[in-house]
Order: structure tokens, then C-alpha cells, then sequence
């Protein structure tokens, strides 16, 4: 094995691999360009609700700021297990 796949694992891409395993229990995965793709489309819905619940005063700025990370966290997954 490769040295470089002996390190640990940063949070990102421990964050990536959770993601990617629920889509192989689906029998698809996020390095595929066009479920990557629906993905992202569904992460941007996902997006626009947590905007909608900042100000509809249902979170504050505090936990969209927290859940906007989480956001980001998943948006770079596609990314990350294609290693771009």
C-alpha cells in the first residue's frame, strides 16, 4: 500500500466516503458524472431551505453558519472521491 494511503483520513474526505457509502447501498456513486451531478442539484434544494429557515427566523445566523459548513462539506464530496 502506497504510503500516502496510510494517512489518516481528513474530515472531508471521512465526510465524502459516509455520503458515498449510502449511495453504494443504492447501488450508484457519486464518481458517476450524472449521480454527481443530481446530487449537487439536490444539495442546492437543500441549500435554499436552510436560507429559507435563516430568515424565517426558524435557525439563526449562528446555526446556518454551522449547517452552511455541513453544506459545503457534502457540495466538495463529488470532488473528492474523483480526487479533483
Amino acid at each position: 500500500m502506497p504510503a500516502d494511503e496510510q494517512r489518516p483520513l481528513t474530515t472531508e474526505e471521512r465526510l465524502a466516503a459516509s455520503v458515498e457509502e449510502k449511495f453504494r447501498q443504492h447501488g450508484r456513486t457519486l464518481t458517476d458524472e450524472s449521480t454527481a451531478e443530481v446530487f449537487t442539484i439536490s444539495l442546492g434544494i437543500v441549500r435554499t431551505l436552510l436560507e429559507g429557515a435563516r430568515h424565517g427566523e426558524v435557525i439563526d445566523d449562528g446555526q446556518h453558519a454551522e449547517l452552511d459548513a455541513l453544506y459545503l462539506g457534502m457540495l466538495a464530496a463529488p470532488g473528492i472521491l474523483g480526487g479533483e
